[in-house]
């Protein structure tokens, strides 16, 4: 049997979170391409191969960083957006306020970590954790909900 689904007009707001988040993932992307141009690392190597095996030490752990902070953002962008607009469909200002917390937790994260102390990323990291978890949350709650079982 068909089903209409409506979605809330605030539905934009999880939907706008998702690009925010495509987009940020992109720039933080923008700053390996620098590093890699600034450290002489060109592709494949990703910071163990032979063209960053001739870095100090030094500028070795600074493109690490750098290259880091953007594949740990890679590594949870699928969870993130597809939990914020999943969340969104249930609980569309919630989904919305989650996804732009986990933006600003992003932006600390990458700040910490690149800014030259590595422990210094656990601030985003908490909020970028939080924020997984209230999207993950919010969008199981509401297909238990969609389900029956609540």
């Amino acid at each position: 049997m068909p089903t209409v689904l409506t979605i809330d007009p605030n539905f934009g707001w999880s939907v706008l979170a998702s690009l925010a988040m495509g987009v940020q993932c992109f720039v933080t992307g923008g700053s390996v391409a620098a590093a890699r141009k600034k450290y002489k690392v060109p592709h494949p190597d990703c910071g163990a191969g032979r063209h960053a095996s001739k870095l100090s030490d030094e500028d070795w752990e600074k493109f690490n960083v750098i290259q880091r902070c953007h594949l740990n953002y890679v590594e949870m962008i699928s969870l993130a957006q597809s939990s914020v607009l999943l969340a969104g469909l249930f609980f569309p200002r919630v989904a919305g306020a989650l996804g732009l917390s986990y933006l600003f937790g992003r932006f600390l994260y990458a700040r910490g970590y690149v800014g030259g102390n590595p422990q210094a990323r656990a601030p985003g990291f908490m909020i970028v954790l939080l924020s997984n978890v209230g999207m993950i949350g919010a969008a199981g709650y509401g297909a238990l909900q969609l389900l029956g079982y609540l």
